[in-house]
């Protein structure tokens, strides 16, 4: 498989970027919303998710087979699964959940065009959050790891290993939800104008 270049890949992750901050801008005020409107916000998912039901058509794959021992609750004794709401308990996990799947889609598509390899702290900030992410919202930092990642005064260490990334229940988080955005804003910026620089440098 082939991979745009390093310009193309910088002008994909800051479209990206733009169109997920764009999206937040939304969908954070209508957790909000959802969130006050109580049983009308999940009727309203419930109707989301029913309205393209589930079909499960006869074929020989096992992804297949195991799907309808969960769609029948009978069988093998798999439990009955519910959409009425989501999963998340309120409205901090519906936000930590929104922003931390933002920050992972970016993460992504950064690392596949080997650009979590630089040694740009941020971006190394960047690569640590996501994993973060992955791993239940819990840092997995190894011991002796020297801190080369940071931003904006966070600074990744060995002793952060297990610590949450966002606040969850009681536990508090690293990071708050808007040091987040502003990692997001900042790698926009450096997108955009790391073309501009490396262009000035090489007409100088």
């Amino acid at each position: 498989m082939t991979y745009p270049n390093s310009q193309s890949a910088s002008f994909l992750a800051a479209d990206m970027i733009e169109e997920l901050l764009s999206m937040l801008a939304l969908t954070i005020p209508a957790v909000d919303k959802s969130v006050e409107s109580g049983a009308a916000g999940a009727a309203s998912f419930d109707k989301l998710v029913r309205h393209r039901k589930l079909r499960l058509v006869e074929t020989a794959s096992g992804g297949n087979i195991v799907a309808e021992k969960a769609e029948r609750p009978d069988k093998a004794g798999a439990p009955s699964i519910e959409f009425s709401r989501p999963p998340a308990q309120g409205k901090n996990d519906c936000l930590r959940i929104l922003v931390g799947n933002s920050l992972v889609t970016v993460g992504a598509l950064m690392q596949r065009h080997d650009m979590l390899d630089m040694r740009t702290p941020e971006f190394q900030f960047l690569g640590h959050v996501m994993n973060a992410v992955l791993n239940g919202n819990a840092f997995h930092i190894p011991a002796g790891y020297i801190p080369t990642a940071s931003f904006d005064g966070l600074v990744l260490n060995a002793k952060l290993n297990g610590m949450p990334l966002f606040a969850e229940g009681t536990l508090p988080g690293f990071m708050e939800l808007g040091d987040a955005l502003a990692l997001l804003q900042w790698l926009l910026r450096y997108l955009r104008g790391e073309r501009g620089y490396v262009s000035g440098g090489d007409a100088g």
